[in-house]
């Protein structure tokens, strides 16, 4: 399975099986690296090119414990400053816990302003779709919908060139709910 980092930065949290798209605005810079962590949104259109994943989980590193002052908390809030040069030497792009920490974090949502991980291919559990518009049997080719962060079955194979999310494992004849698929961006 394939996963790549994702900055959220929509405003609102992230939840395992969301449907992501690229962002219209990229603001964030890669500091050192050459490697870029795009931000995403929720898709809210169908067939939309940018679609870029699916929500698997917050980024976790874990970290030896240290002194309040030093690291992130449980919840990846930042404490107050231990002093001029304590920004610096933390890494905020990693939600940072101790393994007793690790156990209280939920893994499967994703604050504004956090690092997450996302499916880019292979099999995931948990993509959340929308069956209402039409009924999902495995097999279909999924694309983007029009309901905020939900996959649907492609009608129109016309318009699903770039964006494919992926193949339904599962099925689901009406409603919204969250089905297996194979991730396969195209």
């Amino acid at each position: 399975m394939s996963v790549t980092q994702f900055l959220n930065n929509i405003g609102d949290s992230l939840e395992a099986g969301d449907v992501l798209v690229i962002a219209d605005e990229q603001s964030s810079k890669p500091s050192g690296s050459s490697i870029l962590v795009p931000e995403v949104d929720l898709t809210t259109r169908s067939y939309d090119t940018r679609v870029c994943g699916i929500v698997s989980h917050v980024s976790v590193t874990l970290t030896p414990p240290v002194s309040g002052q030093e690291r992130l908390d449980s919840k990846g809030k930042q404490p107050a400053k231990a002093g001029k040069d304590a920004d610096k030497k933390r890494d905020t792009r990693h939600v940072q816990c101790t393994a007793e920490e690790l156990a209280d974090l939920n893994q499967r949502r994703i604050d504004h302003g956090k690092i997450g991980l996302m499916v880019t291919l292979g099999v995931f559990a948990d993509c959340k779709v929308d069956a209402d518009i039409a009924p999902i049997k495995v097999g279909d080719l999924l694309t983007t919908s029009h309901t905020k962060g939900h996959a649907q079955k492609v009608i129109d194979p016309s318009k699903a060139v770039g964006a494919i999310v992926g193949k339904a494992l599962g099925n689901l004849k009406k409603g919204k709910g969250k089905i297996p698929v194979l991730v396969m961006l195209q």
